[in-house]
């Protein structure tokens, strides 16, 4: 982590220096849009006890920016509310509800988990000259982010008492003590989120300072969703398909 960030920076000094010196500085370049992404999150596991559980769409909108120091590299960052969906099943980690009087062992439990985050991406963007109408670029950096919502879905062999209550669309980050907690396993989830974010796509240049963006990105959290889980481990990735327009 320590060295990819000293890349990172070294690559924008190295750029901003490059520019001041060709005077480019003078001829800087900053876009602003709007953007919207739908995403398919899925999990990897970091324990054994956590089996990845299938794949799950999302989606995400906000604003865009980017800073162009030099004609071919800027400085890009978003702000984003989105929607990052994941499935995660427990494996070999048998489970008892506490609102089960029956003390019914459960195996196999399954979590689908509906997260929504404040994202804040920052990255190094490299585009190419215009192929008419047409720059191609990609991107590479970090996406530091919030949680804001925690909600939860429970599938499996569950117990009639607990089917009966419905746990469907609970809030996993509420107060203790709900019908869904179980005997072992922590299912709150970690406060914030860090991934690393790589991308690539096309913009068309429409008329004027008007474009359209589109692209794919791939974010590959270094942080364990997991809160206070000793028995488990699991990261919550996902794959974007991203639109947008500059103008």
């Amino acid at each position: 982590m320590k060295n990819v960030a000293i890349l990172v920076l070294g690559v924008l000094v190295s750029q901003l220096s490059f520019a001041q010196r060709d005077g480019g500085v003078g001829e800087t370049e900053f876009k602003f849009g709007l953007k919207g992404a739908a995403n398919i999150g899925f999990t990897v596991p970091g324990t054994k006890s956590i089996k990845a559980n299938g794949t799950k769409m999302g989606f995400a909108y906000g604003v865009m920016g980017d800073f162009y120091f030099n004609p071919n590299y800027a400085l890009s960052t978003e702000l984003l509310i989105s929607q990052i969906n994941t499935k995660l099943q427990l494996n070999n980690l048998p489970q008892r509800f506490v609102e089960d009087k029956d003390s019914t062992v459960v195996n196999d439990l399954e979590y689908t988990y509906n997260l929504q985050y404040v994202e804040i991406p920052l990255s190094m963007k490299f585009r190419t000259k215009e192929i008419g109408n047409i720059t191609y670029w990609g991107n590479f950096g970090f996406s530091p982010s919030i949680l804001l919502t925690a909600k939860a879905t429970i599938e499996g062999n569950i117990p009639q008492v607990i089917k009966d209550l419905d746990p469907v669309g609970y809030g996993v980050n509420d107060n203790e003590g709900d019908a869904f907690t179980t005997d072992n396993f922590e299912d709150k989830v970690f406060l914030f989120r860090f991934p690393l974010i790589v991308g690539g796509g096309i913009e068309y240049k429409m008329a004027g300072s008007t474009s359209l963006y589109g692209g794919l990105r791939y974010a590959n959290s270094f942080t364990d969703i997991l809160v206070k889980e000793k028995d488990a481990n699991a990261k919550n990735n996902y794959v974007s398909i991203n639109v947008g327009v500059f103008f």
